[in-house]
This record gives structure tokens, sequence and C-alpha cells, in this order.
């Protein structure tokens, strides 16, 4: 009886303690996984997940603040992240907030790594998207050394060719490294170059300072580059010479038009006094044939001119007397008057 007794303590004493353990597992492990708390979900998107599995751990700023909730393959290069994170958290972690994707240490479990952001942009809520960083992929690096060392290895072959090409005298490169006269004459024509080239800069500079003079003197080229009113004023004064042009020359070409209808008019009129000529018979008739009548014509034409000038010759004169001296100077004095009215 005492040994039943015994046994039967033994078992409750181990029954307590299992019952203890278990309790204490649970809540381990369910505090570790968020179930006891209150939470919020967020998600990221990545390409790739790197081996992330449910269950791992979130970290902010290397704080663990939850875990990984689910993983959803969203199409052939989109995986969603789901991540359940304490609600203690979540003022702080903000919109612009960025996700990795990194191993614990070494060799460790892959975990997400928030990042914070600037911390101007409002906090997350429930269901937000926040973005995502991918690291470079190991393997990648690996492939990409392994195709760098071949193009090396490629690149290390070609020149050991072009080095025995030029050792061997194939080409043009090896015949200017080897022919003197060629590199004297390479030397000539670089130290030239030099020469054309001090001289181009001296032109130069002597060139800016000319136009440094130009622009910065008393001249006329400064002051018209300077004068800002000066294209106006000489457009004004095209403008005013060629209204000046246009009011001078309408009145001419007005004056040569009525000229050449008047002598239109006088040529028709002319062309019927010929029309009405008779040349056989009257005055104009016998002065074309009869060359005596011609002559006389032609005499009394001579008679009346020389008459002329001395009725010119007699009217200068009674101008110098001076019994009629006064009475052309108010002559004179008359015209000049009606010429003032008139204008």
């Amino acid at each position: 009886m005492a040994r039943k007794t015994k046994d039967y303590i033994k078992l409750g004493i181990f029954v307590i303690t299992s019952l203890v353990l278990f309790t204490i597992a649970v809540y381990y492990i369910g505090n570790r996984q968020n179930l006891f708390g209150e939470n919020f979900r967020i998600s990221s998107v990545f390409q790739n997940v790197n081996g992330l599995q449910k269950g791992n751990s979130v970290r902010y700023a290397g704080i663990n603040v939850g875990i990984v909730n689910d993983l959803i393959i969203e199409n052939d290069s989109s995986i969603r992240v789901i991540m359940l994170l304490e609600s203690r958290v979540q003022e702080y972690i903000r919109k612009d907030a960025v996700a990795n994707i990194s191993t614990d240490g070494l060799v460790g479990n892959m975990i997400v790594n928030i990042t914070p952001g600037n911390g101007n942009l409002p906090k997350v809520n429930e269901g937000d998207v926040i973005r995502s960083y991918s690291r470079i992929d190991p393997d990648d690096v690996l492939n990409t050394l392994g195709n760098t060392t071949e193009n090396v290895a490629l690149l290390t072959l070609n020149l050991l060719e072009i080095a025995e090409k030029i050792n061997e005298g194939q080409g043009a490169l090896p015949m200017m490294i080897n022919d003197s006269t060629l590199a004297s004459d390479l030397k000539y024509a670089v130290r030239n170059l030099t020469v054309t080239t001090q001289n181009l800069n001296a032109l130069s500079k002597q060139l800016n300072a000319t136009a440094k003079e130009l622009t910065d003197g008393d001249g006329l080229i400064a002051y018209l580059l300077k004068d800002t009113t000066f294209e106006e004023r000489v457009t004004s004064m095209t403008m005013g010479l060629d209204s000046l042009i246009r009011y001078r020359t309408e009145p001419i070409l007005h004056n040569l038009d009525a000229t050449s209808q008047n002598l239109e008019v006088a040529s028709n009129d002319l062309n019927q006094i010929i029309r009405q000529i008779d040349v056989t018979e009257g005055f104009v008739g016998t002065m074309l044939k009869d060359t005596m009548v011609s002559n006389e014509f032609k005499q009394i034409v001579g008679n009346l001119h020389e008459g002329t000038l001395m009725l010119n010759e007699n009217l200068e004169a009674m101008r110098s007397n001076f019994l009629l001296r006064g009475y052309f100077k108010k002559q004179e004095r008359m015209e000049r008057r009606e010429a003032r009215k008139k204008k």
C-alpha cells in the first residue's frame, strides 16, 4: 500500500512537471510567434526570397519585431512576403521604410531586415506594402567573376599574339618602332604642332585683348555695342528717310505721268496738223519745194533775230539810264511781291 502511494506521488509529480514544462514551452513558442500580443501585418514584394521560410524572424533596425507570416507567389517574377509585426513598433515604421532579405550571421537562417526611412512620411497601417531591396546573389557574383576570368584569359592570349607579331616585325607598328627616321619625323611633327599650338594660344589672347578693348573702350564700336537705343534710332531714321523719299518722289512721278500724257496729246495734235498740211500747195509746200522762198524765209528769221538782240541791248541800256532806273526797280519789287504771294 505504501509502495503504491509512492508510485502515485511520483506519477503526480511527473504529470505536474510535464504540464508546467508544456505550458512554458507553449508560452515561449507563442510569445516568439507573437500569438499572445497585438499584431499588424505589412508586406513587401521580392523577385527572389533566397530560401526565406514561414516563421523566420523580421527585424527592424536590428531588433526582432515579428515573423514571416506567409509567402505568396504572385507571378513568375514576384513573391509577396507577408510579415506579422508587433503593434508596439507600428509608430516607428514609416511608409518609406525598405525591406531586404539577409542571413542571420554567416550560416544562419534567412531573415527580413526593415531599414528605417527618412521619417517624414506617416506611419504604416494594416496591410500596407513597403519597398523592397534585393541584395546581389553570391551565385551571380561568382558567375560574373568566372566570366570576367575567362575574358581576362582571352585578352591575355590576344595580347601575347600581338606581342609576338610586334617582335617578328609584322605590320606598321613594328616599322614605326624600329624606323629611326620615322621617329625623328614624328618628333619634328610634334614639335611643330606644339609651336603652332603656342602661336594659336598667343593669337587667341591677342584677340581676347582686342575684343575687351573694343567692348570696354570709348570708341565707336564700343558705343555701338553698348548703346541699346541705336537700333531704334536707325530704324526711326530709316522710316523717316523712306517717308521723305516717298513724299519727294510722289509729286515728281505724278508730274512725269502728267507730262507723258501731255506729250501724248501734243503728239496726236502734231500728227493731225501734219496730216492737214498740204505739201503740194500752200505756204508749207512752197517752203519745202521752192529753195528761193526758203532762203528768203531764213533771211527774214535771221533779221528778226538780230532785231531782237538789238532790242534787248536797248532795253538793257534803258535799265542803266538814271531816268528809267527807278521805274525798272519798282517793277522788280512788284514782281518779287507777286512771287512771295504765290508761295
